[in-house]
């Protein structure tokens, strides 16, 4: 009799313990430009403020993406967290005549001192991430 009740204990504290991990945040997210149309190629990364831990993803055509920390966890726990958004194009010319991934991108979002790009996840947030960039200037 013993026995089983220390079974039942022990297996009392595992499904306890088992959720105890980070809380994360919404899983989902997209991205368009002020137009409306998705960022639809590139990558996105968020970087926490309280310790600088980084979650990426990249972006789908659809400008969805889903962010993941660096074990490849979905999703980002509660905090505060500066934005990048990154594309890899050749040149500014080829990216506007000979592209296949919609709008460019303004280099100003790639780079955190420049992004102004922030996101606020509270706790138990669950609503998936919506982020609006400004389109690129015609020249």
């Amino acid at each position: 009799m013993t026995r089983v009740l220390q079974t039942i204990a022990w297996a009392t504290l595992v499904v306890a313990f088992a959720g105890c991990g980070s809380p994360t945040g919404p899983t989902s997210g997209t991205i368009r430009f002020d137009d409306g149309t998705p960022v639809t190629a590139g990558s996105i990364e968020f970087r926490r403020q309280s310790d600088q831990q980084r979650f990426a993803s990249r972006i789908a055509a659809t400008g969805s993406f889903a962010p993941t920390d660096q074990q490849g966890e979905i999703g980002l726990p509660p905090g505060s967290y500066e934005v990048v958004v990154v594309q890899i194009v050749m040149t500014e010319d080829l990216a506007k005549e000979a592209h296949r991934h919609g709008q460019t991108v303004p280099r100003r979002y790639a780079d955190y001192y420049t992004s102004d790009l922030t996101v606020e996840i509270a706790e138990n947030e669950q609503t998936p991430i919506e982020l609006v960039i400004e389109s690129q200037p015609e020249h």
